[in-house]
């Protein structure tokens, strides 16, 4: 914006508010705080060094070589186990000299994976300085993925290390006179009926060769690490050895049907077999006998269930009656000082009997402890 110019050009003046701040030249810029420059050798080695300890920083985060001696320890123990090596194993717990029916190569299963090893805790032995624990917690996980996990206690003195609860410990009862696992077999005490067993880490199958008259209602296989036991597809351990209990299977159920039905067959021949049904009931008003050339015929053989009943140890499967059994016999009454003869029906049942089922697919019928009945329950003139 300017004035009016006069004519003669007096008095005239204009302004330039665009530059009336600036400065006719303008200012240094102020000083730079950039770092000194170094020659170009020493910085290179200075990087790589910060790069390389980066590095190793990385590498002791995951490489599995960077263990404590507690989870070497722990490591080697259960890699000794799964390859079958059992001293090696047993080098590495504070009872290196421990023997057990099962703590041998043939017990071991090797399908099987250690999945963790990690030590969680670390501390000094009250009252025994120099003496430290350690606590690892491993996790192994079978062939079809049940997974089970432990503590393992690690004592560690001068250097050496050794793990004090290694192994699984537990009194056993099981269904048969002997245990079987992965094949071994062990006789059971039979007057206690129970043996303690230890294993080492690892996958068990209980009888493995059980014939296919029998089947357990429980899964037969499990892993066993520290005190711990988990059958496999379980959602949770146990402190316990859970011996699997068997069960007839279909197949097992008519065996057991037709060696009952060859049990009565025996006592309608031979009566005085002992516990056969098929003897007369004492009768004070009257006497029987079997008439001449007559013997019992079974008509109908009691129906059973011995399926679902809890199999006794040393007796096999005891046998419920669900139906009565029928037998027949052409006899000769006397009574009243006369005689007449006719056909009786007895009735008998088949509690008290036990199925022992053998390792072979046989099956035999026999009395259990308590006296079963050794005549006729009912006795009645048929026509």
């Amino acid at each position: 914006m300017s004035a009016a110019q006069a004519p003669d050009g007096r008095g005239e003046h204009a302004i330039d508010l665009g530059r009336a701040d600036l400065p006719s030249t303008p200012p240094d810029p102020p000083p730079s705080r950039r770092a000194p420059r170094l020659p170009n050798a020493p910085l290179a080695y200075a990087a790589v060094l910060i790069a390389l300890a980066a590095a190793v920083v990385a590498v002791a985060k995951w490489d599995p070589l960077h263990r404590t001696l507690a989870e070497t320890t722990v490591t080697s123990f259960l890699e000794a186990v799964r390859a079958g090596d059992v001293d090696l194993a047993l080098s590495f717990t504070e009872d290196p000299d421990l023997t057990g029916d099962f703590l041998v190569r043939e017990a071991l299963d090797p399908r099987w994976s250690v999945v963790t090893v990690a030590q969680v805790e670390y501390k000094e032995s009250k009252g025994a300085p120099g003496r430290f624990v350690a606590q690892v917690y491993a996790e192994i996980q079978a062939y079809e993925g049940t997974r089970l996990g432990h503590r393992y206690q690690v004592g560690i003195e001068d250097g050496r290390a050794r793990i004090e609860n290694g192994f699984f410990r537990s009194a056993a009862y099981p269904a048969f006179g002997r245990i079987d696992v992965n094949r071994v077999s062990v006789p059971v005490d039979p007057e206690l009926g129970t043996t303690t067993v230890t294993l080492l880490p690892g996958l068990y199958i209980f009888y493995p060769d059980l014939p296919s008259t029998m089947e357990f209602t429980e899964p037969a296989t499990a892993l066993a690490l520290g005190n711990q036991f988990k059958l496999l597809g379980a959602e949770r351990s146990d402190v316990w050895f859970p011996v699997p209990w068997p069960r007839l299977s279909e197949e097992g159920e008519a065996l057991v049907d037709a060696a009952m039905r060859d049990y009565y067959d025996a006592c309608a021949a031979d009566p005085a077999i002992e516990r056969c049904p098929f003897d007369f009931p004492e009768d004070p008003e009257r006497e029987l006998a079997f008439a001449p050339g007559a013997s019992w015929q079974v008509e109908s053989y009691p129906d059973i269930d011995a399926g679902e009943v809890w199999y006794e140890q040393e007796r096999g499967f005891e046998l419920a009656t669900s139906t009565y059994g029928e037998a027949r016999a052409r006899v000769v009454v006397t009574e009243g000082g006369r005689e007449r003869e006719t056909t009786v029906s007895c009735l008998f049942w088949a509690d008290g009997l036990y199925a022992m089922l053998d390792f072979e697919g046989g099956a035999t019928i026999g009395p259990g402890p308590i006296p079963t009945q050794e005549s006729c329950r009912t006795l009645a003139e048929v026509s």
